[in-house]
C-alpha cells in the first residue's frame, strides 16, 4: 500500500524540523563522546591506524558510488503530477542508480581481489568487511534521502540517530566482550548495517514504487547531470574547511601548530553541525517543495520569515563567542589550550554568519545549477590555498583561520551574486539594527562587569546566559512584534 500524496500529510515548519535535526546532532555527538574513550584504551594504536585508514577507503567509496543520488532523490522528488511522477521518480532516482552502485560495487571487489593476490595489503581481513559495508551504507544513504525529500524529518533523524547508537553499542560490545580488533569493529558495524538496510528497504518498498518497467533514461542522465558535480562539491568543501591543517605542517614544518589549530577549529565545528547543518536541512527540504508547489515568490516570503529570527539568534551567537567563547573552550578542552581561543572565536564567528548569509543567497540548487555551486565552492577553495600561502607565513596558525574567514566572505558574496534576482533575500533592516545593538550593548557590560571578576569558566558561562536573558532576550521580544508573533504564536516558515 503507498504512502499518502505528499500534499496529503500534515506538514511541519521550518522551526520544527531544525529542532529535530539539532537534537539528532546532538544525540550522535553523545554517541561519539560514549565511544571514543572505550576505543582508543582498548584498541591500540596500530590497530586505531587500520581503522582510521580502512574508514576513509568507505567514506570516499561511498561518496562517489553514490553517483550524487542522495542529491538527485531531494532535488527531484515529484511534488506535484501524482502517481505516474512518483513511480518515474521511483525508478529513475532510486532504482537505477542503485544498480548502477552496485555495477561499481562488483568492479571494487574485484579490483581488490587482484590488489589481494598480487600485493596482499595489511588487514586484508578488515578490507573485505569495508567493501560489504559500503552497499548497504549507500542504500541506507538513499533511503534517508527519500525522508528527507519527503519532509519526514522526524523519520531521518531516527535513521541517524538509531543507527550510530546501535553500532555504538554492538562495537563496544564487541571490542570489550568477544575481539579488540578493528575486524571486531567492523563486523559489528556491517551487522547493523545489514539489518538497518533490509527493514529500511521494506519500508521504501511501501512508500514509492520502484519498477524496471518506469525507467525513463534521460530523465535519469538529467539526473545524474544534476548529482555529480555535487559530488565534486563534497570534495570541495572539505578541502575548504581542511587544506589548511595541511599547509601548516608543510609550510611551519610543526604538529604543535597544526594541533593549536585542529582543536580551536574541531570546537567551531560543532557550531556548524549544530546550527548550520540542521538549519540547512530544515531549509533546504522546505524550500524545494515551496519553490515546485508555489514558485520563488513563495520561496522567498519564507526566506525572509526565517532571516528575521536568524538575525537575532546570529547576533546572540556571536556575543556569547566574543564574551566567553574562551571560557567555553578552555573549560572543554583544558586551561593550557589558550593559543587555541582565537582560532575557535574566529572560526565560530564564520561558521554562524555562513548559515545566515547562506540562507540569503541560496537558490541555484532549486534552478539545478549544481555546476555552478560547484565552480564557486573550488573556487574560493583555491582563494583559500593562495591566501594561506601568502598569510601563514606572516601570521603563523591565525593567518590560516584569516584566510578561511576570508574565504566565506567572498564564497557568500558570490552565492549572493549569482543567485536568481526573484529568489534573493535580506533581513530586515530593523531587525538587524536591534540585534546589534542588543549585542553591542551586551559586549559592553560583560567587559565592564563583575562577570571579568568571576575565576571559573562555568560561573562565567552561567552569568553571560543570565546577562543575556535579561540584556538581549527580554528587550529584543519588547521592540520586535514581529519576533513575538513568530515565537509564541508559532508562525513558522512554511506548513
Amino acid at each position: 500500500m503507498t504512502a499518502p500524496a505528499p500534499a496529503a500529510r500534515k506538514r511541519v515548519g521550518i522551526a520544527t524540523h531544525y529542532l529535530r535535526y539539532a537534537a539528532g546532532n546532538v544525540l550522535v555527538m553523545l554517541a561519539g563522546f560514549v565511544s571514543f574513550p572505550v576505543m582508543t584504551r582498548l584498541l591500540d594504536t596500530s590497530q586505531y591506524g587500520i581503522f582510521g585508514y580502512y574508514d576513509a577507503w568507505l567514506l570516499i567509496l561511498a561518496g562517489v558510488f553514490k553517483l550524487g543520488a542522495q542529491h538527485t532523490i531531494l532535488r527531484f522528488y515529484p511534488h506535484a503530477g501524482g502517481a505516474p511522477a512518483l513511480a518515474r521518480f521511483g525508478a529513475n532516482c532510486i532504482l537505477l542508480p542503485f544498480v548502477c552502485s552496485s555495477a561499481l560495487w562488483l568492479l571494487a571487489v574485484a579490483a581488490y581481489a587482484l590488489i589481494v593476490v598480487v600485493a596482499p595489503p595489511e588487514a586484508t581481513g578488515v578490507g573485505w568487511i569495508m567493501l560489504l559495508l559500503l552497499l548497504p551504507t549507500i542504500w541506507i544513504s538513499y533511503v534517508n534521502a527519500f525522508a528527507y525529500a519527503e519532509e519526514r524529518s522526524g523519520t531521518s533523524v531516527l535513521i541517524v540517530v538509531g543507527q550510530r547508537w546501535c553500532e555504538t553499542l554492538s562495537i563496544l560490545t564487541v571490542v570489550v566482550l568477544i575481539d579488540r580488533s578493528t575486524l571486531g569493529v567492523y563486523l559489528a558495524r556491517f551487522a547493523v548495517a545489514a539489518v538497518f538496510a533490509l527493514g529500511l528497504a521494506g519500508w521504501l518498498r511501501r512508500q514509492v514504487p520502484m519498477h524496471a518497467r518506469d525507467i525513463d533514461l534521460p530523465g535519469w542522465c538529467e539526473g545524474l547531470r544534476y548529482g555529480l558535480p555535487l559530488v565534486a562539491n563534497e570534495i570541495a568543501t572539505t578541502v575548504l574547511a581542511f587544506a589548511d591543517r595541511l599547509m601548516l605542517r608543510q609550510m611551519l614544518v610543526d604538529f604543535t601548530a597544526v594541533g593549536v589549530y585542529t582543536i580551536g577549529y574541531g570546537l567551531a565545528l560543532n557550531i556548524n553541525n549544530l546550527f548550520n547543518l540542521a538549519l540547512y536541512n530544515a531549509y533546504t527540504q522546505v524550500s524545494m517543495r515551496e519553490y515546485e508547489t508555489r514558485g520563488a515568490a513563495a520561496v522567498v516570503r519564507m526566506k525572509r520569515t526565517v532571516l528575521h529570527m536568524l538575525v537575532y539568534v546570529c547576533a546572540a551567537m556571536i556575543v556569547g563567542l566574543v564574551t566567553v567563547g574562551a571560557d567555553a573552550l578552555l573549560l572543554m578542552a583544558g586551561r593550557d589550550k589558550t593559543s587555541s581561543v582565537p582560532i575557535f572565536v574566529l572560526i565560530g564567528v564564520v561558521y554562524t554568519l555562513d548559515g545566515l548569509f547562506g540562507v540569503c543567497g541560496s537558490g541555484l540548487l532549486l534552478l539545478k545549477r549544481s555546476r555552478t555551486v560547484l565552480l564557486l565552492t573550488l573556487g574560493a577553495a583555491l582563494f583559500n590555498i593562495a591566501l594561506n600561502l601568502l598569510l601563514i607565513p606572516r601570521l603563523g596558525v591565525f593567518g590560516a583561520a584569516c584566510s578561511t574567514l576570508a574565504s566565506f566572505v567572498v564564497l557568500n558574496v558570490a552565492r549572493y551574486a549569482t543567485c536568481p534576482r526573484d529568489l534573493r533575500a535580506l533581513p530586515d533592516l530593523r531587525a538587524v539594527l536591534t540585534a546589534t545593538g542588543l549585542g553591542a550593548l551586551c559586549v559592553f557590560v560583560a567587559e565592564h562587569s563583575i562577570l571579568i571578576e568571576l575565576d571559573s569558566h562555568l560561573m562565567r558561562l552561567l552569568a553571560m546566559l543570565l546577562l543575556m536573558l535579561v540584556m538581549y532576550v527580554l528587550p529584543a521580544l519588547a521592540l520586535d512584534a514581529r519576533l513575538r508573533a513568530q515565537i509564541f504564536h508559532h508562525r513558522d516558515a512554511s506548513s
